[in-house]
């Protein structure tokens, strides 16, 4: 799932194209300012992801918001809430769940949709309660996973990925080992020889096709244009 950093990159990119640019201020709660191309002050987003709009700048305005919904349904991100809230939260947030000293919240934004986060709860000197460790979510799953995670009532899940153990040279030695293994050993049953396929095929997939001839001929043509 996109993050809103790779949000934010791709709508200034696009915004770009159509002559606006883009200044990010070192001010806390501005994320953005966007200039027309005779250098007036068209709109700004917000830290809370807001965008307020400059004076009559109804055709920019027009622009920006067809481009962020086009964003929208490109990165599949939603304003529709998948729950009813229980509560209010600071920052514009509703609160969605609540165990213990987790919470997880959403607000809405005209710009992205919804955006989800989890905290850990807890109350200051004057017992007022303060919400800290947020981890920001644009996708309502990867939120409500992670809220799980943070409860204890699921374990983290490690993604490990297949680079991570084994290599192609690896896999390929694998793969010749299953074959050889069907190829003479006459006892086999049928069940652990459609096992031993089973994986066969699913190593093949895995597996990046081997250059066909031409391939290998092109490669040595042209591997002198790269060095």
């Amino acid at each position: 799932m996109v993050s809103k950093k790779q949000l934010y990159s791709e709508l200034f990119k696009r915004l770009k194209k159509v002559q606006l640019t883009i200044k990010e201020p070192e001010i806390s709660d501005v994320t953005a300012e966007i200039f027309n191309d005779t250098g007036g002050l068209v709109a700004i987003i917000t830290a809370d992801d807001r965008l307020i709009y400059s004076g009559c700048q109804y055709e920019s305005a027009n622009i920006i918001m067809e481009i962020a919904s086009d964003l929208k349904k490109q990165f599949n991100l939603s304003s529709d809430l998948p729950v009813k809230p229980i509560g209010n939260l600071p920052n514009g947030y509703m609160k969605l769940y609540e165990v213990g000293d987790i919470v997880m919240g959403c607000r809405l934004s005209p710009l992205i949709g919804y955006e989800y986060a989890t905290w850990k709860k807890g109350m200051d000197y004057d017992k007022s309660e303060v919400y800290y460790y947020a981890r920001q979510f644009l996708c309502f799953k990867e939120a409500q996973q992670d809220f799980a995670e943070r409860c204890g009532f699921i374990e983290k899940q490690q993604k490990v990925k297949r680079d991570n153990l084994f290599s192609n040279a690896e896999l390929s030695l694998l793969l010749s080992c299953c074959i050889e293994r069907v190829k003479l050993d006459a006892a086999l049953t049928s069940e652990v020889e459609k096992a031993i396929g089973d994986v066969i095929s699913k190593i093949e997939q895995i597996l990046p096709a081997p250059p066909t001839d031409d391939e290998q001929d092109f490669e040595s043509e042209n591997v002198r244009c790269f060095r």
